[in-house]
């Protein structure tokens, strides 16, 4: 569990949400460590993820997908966790006028997982949802109609939950929201280790004059608290040698003939 929660933390601050800010450095710097300090399970995880996160746009594709899936599978816990997780990692640095809009596309994905709730006949998953999310729902009068949703016999007809039925409106918000989650992603800003690999890749001198942020340690430091033991006799590797490593492996080599 803990590993699990560690591998999070680490791709979510350094991948995920750039992996078009110098991906290969990054990724080697990732790699060098969890194999120097032998989490063999969680480097096997984080291989596997950096096989299915190419590029940016693949990833909003993967993410509106499985939020797809999870309201056609009415999985409320991924449901929420996915929007919790977005709301965390990108759009808590948007501007006021963003943060609202992406509420309404939020309170809208919850709204469709409703819907199929209804239209699968499983009114227990809608009373697990209202159960859930009841910090949002209740007392909130942009809820107050939904409550009695499930148990509406014409719901469909009915306002303000007619639109959620129209496949058009659908797809339109689906579109909507792959280009809102895009446009966010180019917002955030670098991660610290990103910042720190586009230095090295600018000047390779940057390492021997760096003190490197207690944040960008922590975030390697958590994985190291839930890996096994190295064993004796092997040497733990440093961040700072880590990057002096890869700096290294960039120069070219001199010729000897």
């Amino acid at each position: 569990m803990l590993c699990s929660i560690a591998w999070s933390i680490i791709v979510n601050k350094t991948l995920n949400i750039q992996m078009s800010h110098v991906p290969n450095s990054t990724e080697e710097i990732v790699r060098n460590y969890l194999a120097g300090r032998s989490m063999v399970t969680t480097l096997k995880a984080f291989e596997q993820e950096c096989s299915q996160t190419k590029d940016a746009n693949y990833q909003v594709d993967r993410c509106i997908d499985e939020m797809t899936e999870a309201i056609e599978k009415q999985d409320v816990e991924t449901l929420c966790a996915m929007w919790e997780s977005w709301n965390a990692r990108v759009f808590h640095s948007l501007d006021a006028e963003g943060i609202k809009q992406a509420q309404g596309y939020e309170a809208s994905a919850y709204r469709l997982f409703l819907v199929r709730c209804v239209q699968k006949k499983n009114i227990a998953k809608c009373n697990e949802f209202f159960r859930k999310m009841s910090s949002l729902t209740l007392n909130n009068p942009q809820w107050t109609d939904w409550f009695a949703f499930p148990y509406m016999q014409h719901a469909k007809d009915t306002e303000p939950f007619r639109k959620y039925f129209d496949k058009t409106w659908i797809e339109i918000y689906y579109v909507s929201l792959h280009n809102f989650l895009s446009t966010s992603l180019a917002t955030v800003s670098p991660s610290i280790i990103g910042t720190v690999v586009d230095g090295i890749a600018r000047d390779p001198l940057v390492t021997e004059n760096t003190d490197f942020d207690e944040d960008l340690i922590d975030d390697f430091a958590v994985i190291a608290q839930c890996s096994a033991p190295v064993k004796r006799g092997h040497s733990k590797p440093s961040l700072r040698n880590l990057l002096k490593s890869l700096t290294s492996s960039k120069k070219p080599s001199s010729s000897t003939d």
